[in-house]
């Protein structure tokens, strides 16, 4: 396996106070076809543990499965006990098409 690494902070547009058990998933995901799912590569998932915004993370991947023609996102997830609370409403492209390594994804409630 080639790695590849991605990585960044994970920030929210108003201030939060994360519970203690929160738990964030990131993913990274082929987002190249369209009407279709996306397709998980990779995936890193934490508990906060009290940690507040902004939260850095690292994200290892298999680099052999990236195919230079898609295109790739950052999907970023927070649940509190078992429960959706905040998830990235725009998209954070990238790996390829000259898109970055080093990203800042901003959170948003969800309701």
């Amino acid at each position: 396996m080639f790695q590849g690494t991605v990585t960044g902070v994970i920030t929210c547009r108003q201030p939060i106070l994360l519970p203690f058990n929160a738990a964030i998933a990131i993913h990274l995901q082929d987002v190249s076809l369209v009407d279709t799912e996306a397709i998980d590569l990779a995936t890193e998932s934490f508990i906060t543990a009290g940690q507040q915004v902004p939260i850095p993370f690292v994200l290892d991947y298999d680099s052999t499965k990236i195919n230079p023609q898609h295109t790739y996102a950052l999907q970023v997830r927070i649940t509190v006990d078992g429960q959706l609370r905040f998830l990235n409403m725009m998209a954070y492209p990238v790996i390829t098409r000259g898109h970055p390594t080093t990203v800042e994804i901003v959170v948003d409630p969800v309701s």
